[in-house]
C-alpha cells in the first residue's frame, strides 16, 4: 500500500505554477494578446528557473524559487500599473528614471487598482514555510533536475524566434519599433530579456559608415525656405516658450458652469498663429520628451528618456542657436532641479541658467511643487532683470495628474455630472494654470516686455485619454468616435503669440517635432539638423504619433484619414532619430 505524500512537498513546483497563472493575469489585466510566443517564452523561462532550483537542496531551493517568484511578481505588478497609464511596459532605461518617483506618489496611488494585489498575495505565506519547522529535504539533482528542465526551457525559449525565421521567413525575429510589440510577441518576460540585451548593446553605440550615410541622406533633404508673412517677425525680440503640463486643445474656447475654462488663452488666440491640428509625440520620457522634441526637432527614444540616457550629447537646439545670435538663455521649472535630470540636460540644450524650486520662496505649494501662480509671478521678476534679448523656456507643473487642487483655489462651478470626477478635477487645474498665465502676461506688460516678446505656448502631452472619454461624453451629452477623439480631443495647443499678430488658424498637421523649425523661421535663427518641418511653409500634411507613450499603436494622422501603424518612410525617420541620439552624431559634426 502506497503512503500518500505530503502535498506541501510540492510547494516549490506550486510557485512556478502560480507564476504561470500570473502571466495569464497580466495579459488579462492589460488587454494584451496571449499569443503562442507569450506561452512558449514564459513556459521556457519558468522551466529554466525551475531546473536551476535543483542546484539547491532543502529550504535553500524554496528560497531560490521564492526569490524568483518575488522578482517576477514585482515585474508583473509594476508593469501593470505603468502600462495602464503609459501604454508601454517598463524598460531598464525607465528604471534609471526612478529618481522621478519622489514627486509622483499621488499619481501612482491614483493608478493603482486593488486587483493588482493578486500578483503578490501568494508571497505573503512564503516566509512561513522558510522559517517554520516544516521539513523540506529535497536533494540536489543535476542529472534528473537541472539538465533536463534547463534544456527543455531553452527549447521553449527559442521556439518563437525559430518559427519566425524558418517558417515565416522573417529576417530579424526580434525587430519591433516599440517594446509593446515585444510584449505581444514574447510576453512580459520575453520583453525584459530582449530589453536587457538592447540596453547593454546600446550603452556605447558606435555609428557605422552605413549609419552615417542614412543620417546624411535625411539631413541632405531640401529645406523649405517658407516665405510667409511672419518670416523673421521675431528677429531681435525676446522668445518665451511656455510648456503647459497635460494641456489639451478641447478646453480652449469652451465654457462650463457659465465660465470660460481658459479665458487667458482664449484672448491670446486673438493675437496668435494657432495650430488646431497639432499633436504631442512623447513616448517614455513624458514631459521631458516634449522638451526634447520642441527644442531639438528630433524624436524621443523608444525606450527611456533622452534626458536620463544621453544628457551630455551635443544637440542643435533653439537655445544653442539663439545663443549664437547673442541671446541669454534661461530654463524655469518649479520642481526639484534633478527632476527628469534637467540640471544635466539643460546645459546641453543651450540653457545658461536654470531656476528650480530651490530658488522660489515656496509660499504656494500645490501638488508636486510650487504652484503655477507663484512660479509665473516670480519668473516675471527674473525676466525683468534678464539680459536682453533673452530666450526662456518655462515648464508649468500644477496641471499634473491626479489634478488635486485645494478647494480655495478652484474657480469653476461644475455641474454634478462633472464635479468630483477626473475630468472635473482636470478642468479646475487647467483654469488655475490659465489664471497663472494671465498674471504672467500682466507682469510682462507692466514691465514693458510683452510687446517685444514672442510667446510660444504648447501642451506637453494629454491629461485626459481615450479611456476617459466617457466622462467627456457625459458632459457633452454625445458619443465620441475614435476618429473624432483623435481629431478633436487628443490634440494639444500650439500658439505663437504677440500683441502685434492678427489671430489666424494655420491648417497644417504637425507635432512637437515641428516646433523648432517653425519658431526658427519666425525668429530668423538657424535650423539645420532636425527632422521637423516648418508648419508655416509647405509641410507634408501628416503627423506621426509614436506608440509607447499615450497610444498603444503608432498613428499617422492627416487631413485624409488616420492610419494605424507606420509606413517605411515613418519607420526610417524614427530609426534615424534614434541613431542620431545613440551615436551622438552631432558631436562629430560640430
Amino acid at each position: 500500500m502506497h503512503t500518500l505524500r505530503n502535498p506541501l512537498t510540492y510547494i516549490n513546483e506550486l510557485l512556478y505554477i502560480l507564476l504561470f497563472f500570473k502571466v495569464i493575469l497580466f495579459h488579462s489585466f492589460t488587454d494584451t494578446p496571449l499569443s503562442s510566443g507569450v506561452f512558449s517564452t514564459s513556459i521556457g523561462f519558468l522551466l529554466a528557473c525551475y531546473g536551476l532550483s535543483f542546484l539547491f537542496s532543502g529550504k535553500w531551493r524554496l528560497a531560490f524559487s521564492g526569490l524568483i517568484s518575488l522578482l517576477v511578481s514585482f515585474v508583473f505588478l509594476s508593469n501593470a500599473v505603468y502600462l495602464d497609464y503609459y501604454s508601454s511596459p517598463i524598460t531598464l532605461s525607465i528604471f534609471g528614471q526612478m529618481a522621478n518617483l519622489g514627486g509622483l506618489g499621488d499619481s501612482i496611488t491614483y493608478l493603482f487598482k486593488f486587483r493588482y494585489l493578486l500578483f503578490v498575495v501568494d508571497l505573503v505565506v512564503l516566509p512561513f514555510f522558510l522559517w517554520s519547522t516544516f521539513p523540506y529535504t529535497k536533494k540536489r539533482s543535476m542529472v534528473k533536475g537541472v539538465i533536463p528542465f534547463l534544456t527543455l526551457g531553452l527549447l521553449f525559449l527559442v521556439m518563437k524566434p525559430a518559427k519566425l525565421i524558418f517558417v515565416d521567413g522573417m529576417e530579424n525575429p526580434v525587430q519591433a519599433y516599440d517594446s509593446l510589440d515585444h510584449v505581444v510577441q514574447y510576453g512580459l518576460i520575453g520583453h525584459h530579456m530582449l530589453d536587457s540585451y538592447s540596453y547593454v548593446r546600446d550603452r556605447n553605440y558606435k555609428l557605422s559608415d552605413d549609419d552615417r550615410k542614412r543620417i546624411g541622406t535625411v539631413f541632405a533633404a531640401e529645406r523649405d525656405p517658407a516665405d510667409h508673412p511672419y518670416k523673421t517677425y521675431g528677429k531681435g525680440k525676446n522668445l518665451i516658450m511656455i510648456q503647459v503640463e497635460s494641456l489639451q486643445s478641447f478646453v480652449l474656447n469652451e465654457e462650463i458652469g457659465g465660465k470660460e475654462i481658459t479665458p487667458t488663452m482664449n484672448r491670446m488666440m486673438k493675437h496668435s498663429l494657432s495650430f488646431p491640428h497639432f499633436y504631442a509625440q512623447t513616448i517614455a520620457g513624458n514631459s521631458s520628451d516634449a522638451e526634447f522634441l520642441t527644442q531639438t526637432a528630433l524624436y524621443p527614444l523608444k525606450s527611456g528618456s533622452v534626458f536620463f540616457r544621453y544628457p551630455s550629447n551635443t544637440y542643435r537646439s533653439i537655445g544653442n542657436s539663439l545663443k549664437k545670435d547673442g541671446y541669454s538663455t534661461l530654463g524655469v521649472h518649479a520642481d526639484e532641479k534633478t527632476f527628469w535630470n534637467r540640471h544635466l540636460m539643460y546645459p546641453s540644450l543651450g540653457f545658461e541658467d536654470y531656476k528650480t524650486i530651490e530658488q522660489f520662496p515656496q509660499k504656494e505649494l500645490v501638488g508636486m511643487g510650487v504652484g503655477d501662480k507663484e512660479m509665473f509671478t516670480e519668473t516675471a521678476g527674473i525676466l525683468k532683470e534678464q539680459p536682453s534679448p533673452f530666450y526662456s523656456l518655462i515648464v508649468t507643473l500644477t496641471n499634473h495628474m491626479p489634478y488635486d487642487l485645494p478647494v480655495e483655489k478652484q474657480s469653476l462651478s461644475l455641474p454634478k455630472e462633472v464635479n468630483g470626477t477626473l475630468l472635473g478635477d482636470y478642468l479646475q487645474t487647467v483654469r488655475y494654470t490659465d489664471e497663472a498665465i494671465g498674471l504672467f502676461l500682466k507682469e510682462l506688460e507692466s514691465d514693458g516686455l510683452l510687446e517685444d516678446s514672442i510667446i510660444v505656448l504648447y501642451g506637453d502631452h494629454n491629461g485626459i485619454f481615450e479611456r476617459d472619454k466617457s466622462l467627456i461624453e457625459k458632459w457633452k451629452g454625445k458619443s465620441i468616435s475614435t476618429e473624432e477623439w483623435y481629431r478633436e480631443y487628443a490634440t494639444v495647443p500650439f500658439m505663437i503669440y504677440n500683441p502685434g499678430i492678427k489671430g489666424k488658424e494655420i491648417d497644417a498637421y504637425g507635432g512637437q517635432v515641428d516646433v523648432y523649425p517653425t519658431i526658427a523661421s519666425i525668429m530668423g535663427t538657424s535650423y539645420t539638423s532636425g527632422l521637423g518641418e516648418n508648419l508655416l511653409g509647405s509641410p507634408s500634411g501628416t503627423v506621426v504619433i509614436p506608440s509607447g507613450g499615450y497610444v498603444t499603436k503608432s498613428l499617422v494622422i492627416g487631413k485624409d484619414g488616420i492610419v494605424e501603424g507606420l509606413g517605411e518612410e515613418e519607420k526610417e525617420m524614427l530609426s534615424t532619430s534614434e541613431l542620431i541620439i545613440k551615436g551622438n552624431y552631432l558631436h562629430d559634426s560640430e
